[in-house]
Order: structure tokens, then C-alpha cells, then sequence
């Protein structure tokens, strides 16, 4: 069972939280299992910002298509004044005969009923070249007026740090680093003022049981980071490393609320 959605009922106050890829089955009701460590999570911590990530089927489904019956009645419950529900899109790299699919995956979201309809899009696959920033800059401002009253959250993932620094002003989140817990180092980043943490995720996966406290401190304290997840799901073998969560997801979100002095 999770918590009563009365304790989440104050807005985030904090600046860094959680980008969480919640690449998995919410089960239905009557408590939406599936999703019941990240709803329990997400109401312990009303100061801390959620960017939560959904995705049906690789994308919302069929062009056109409402949400699967799960997700019409978990959405629902997932949403809280801390919490942004973006919906998944991959990209392909830009490839001029998959542009078409990315615009009708953006317009079947917006298509879905206001009670689970996303806050916005997540497009993952994002090549970061320069000479594709106007095919992203297009979808951009395709989406963007679709969701959440015409202010949809836009989220980017080229998985490292693009090579035209243009895509972090089309972006409310840009994922700059998504990699093998083990392979990453906070000095794989780039920050400065076209490149904002502030505008900044992190995305680890094959982590430890453990919060890595210390990465911790170093991107939120210290770099002011704007969004940092660790799973212990793995990705060795080309296996999906989000269609589990982290073994004790909660020690770890407290980590990140604590490094924030809260």
C-alpha cells in the first residue's frame, strides 16, 4: 500500500530532486503496486522535486491510442505538486524517416484524457549534434504547447553532454550523463553558464545497495545538480536497466533531500 496523498499536498520547495525512469507496469488498482515504492517515496518527501518518466510501450502505444487501462488509473495517483509526468519518446538520432513517428508519439500523449495525460516528454535518443539541433528545436516547440496548459516540461536525453550547447535552452532538463555507475565521474560533466547545472541530470545505472553518498554530495551540495537517479538494475548484456527499482530506493532519495541540507 502506499501513503496517503494528503502528506505530499505541499508544492517542492527544494531545487535538485529525481529523475526517475519508470519504465515499468503500474499493475492497476486498488494500489497500483507496481509504482508502490516510488508513490511511498515521493509522499515521505513533499519538499523534493519528482521528474518521473513514463512508458507504456516504448512510447504511449498505437498513434492515436488512449493510455493502457493501468496507467488511466495510476497516473492519477502518481500525480502530487511535487511531481512532473513526462511521457517517453525516443528519437532515433534525428533519422529523417523516423521524424514523423516522434511527432505523432508527442500528439497520442496529448491526445490522452486530462486526468493522466502527461506534464510533458522525455525524448530519449537525442543525437546532440549540431547539425540536428533544428530537427529537435521542431519538436520542441511542437510539444511543448500541447501539455500542461501550453508550458509542457521538455526533458532531453543525448546521454552525454551535447556537442551543441544550444540544446540546453530548448530544454528544462537535459540528461547529460547516463552511464554504468562505475564508468561515471562528476568531471565528465560540463558546467558553466551555457552549460547550467541547474539544467543538469544524472542517470547511473548497476549502482550499489547503498546511497553513494559522497557522489551525492559532490552533484547536488557541491555542483547544484538538478536531477540525479542511481538503480541497482543493470544494464550488462544489453539488459533494460529500468524495468526494476533500485533496492532501497528510499535510503537513496533521503540522501538526496539530506545533501540538500533538508
Amino acid at each position: 500500500m502506499h501513503l496517503p496523498r494528503a502528506i505530499a499536498a505541499a508544492a517542492a520547495t527544494l531545487s535538485s530532486g529525481l529523475l526517475i525512469p519508470l519504465y515499468i507496469d503500474p499493475v492497476g488498482l486498488p494500489d497500483c503496486s507496481g509504482w508502490a515504492p516510488v508513490l511511498n517515496t515521493i509522499a515521505t518527501h513533499p519538499s523534493l522535486p519528482f521528474w518521473v518518466i513514463i512508458n507504456p510501450d516504448s512510447g504511449p502505444g498505437k498513434h492515436g491510442s488512449q493510455a493502457p487501462t493501468e496507467y488511466q488509473q495510476c497516473i492519477p495517483v502518481l500525480r502530487a505538486p511535487n511531481v512532473v509526468v513526462l511521457g517517453y519518446v525516443p528519437t532515433f538520432d534525428a533519422a529523417a524517416n523516423k521524424q514523423s513517428g516522434v511527432t505523432e508519439d508527442v500528439d497520442t500523449y496529448a491526445g490522452w484524457g486530462v486526468a493522466y495525460r502527461p506534464d510533458g516528454i522525455f525524448f530519449d535518443q537525442v543525437s546532440g549534434a549540431k547539425g540536428d539541433f533544428s530537427t529537435y528545436q521542431g519538436f520542441v516547440s511542437h510539444a511543448g504547447p500541447l501539455f500542461s496548459d501550453g508550458n509542457g516540461f521538455i526533458a532531453l536525453n543525448p546521454g552525454d553532454a551535447p556537442e551543441d550547447t544550444a540544446y540546453y535552452g530548448i530544454a528544462d532538463i537535459v540528461l547529460s550523463a547516463e552511464n554504468f555507475f562505475d564508468q561515471f565521474s562528476p568531471s565528465d560533466l560540463e558546467l558553466g553558464a551555457s552549460t547550467p547545472a541547474s539544467k543538469q541530470a544524472v542517470v547511473l545505472t548497476d549502482g550499489p545497495s547503498s546511497p553513494p553518498t559522497s557522489l551525492i554530495s559532490q552533484l547536488i551540495t557541491t555542483d547544484g545538480l538538478k536531477a540525479f537517479y542511481v538503480t541497482t538494475d543493470s544494464q550488462a548484456g544489453g539488459a533494460n536497466p529500468y524495468d526494476d527499482l533500485p533496492t532501497d530506493l528510499e535510503s537513496f532519495v533521503a540522501a538526496v533531500q539530506a545533501a540538500q541540507g533538508a
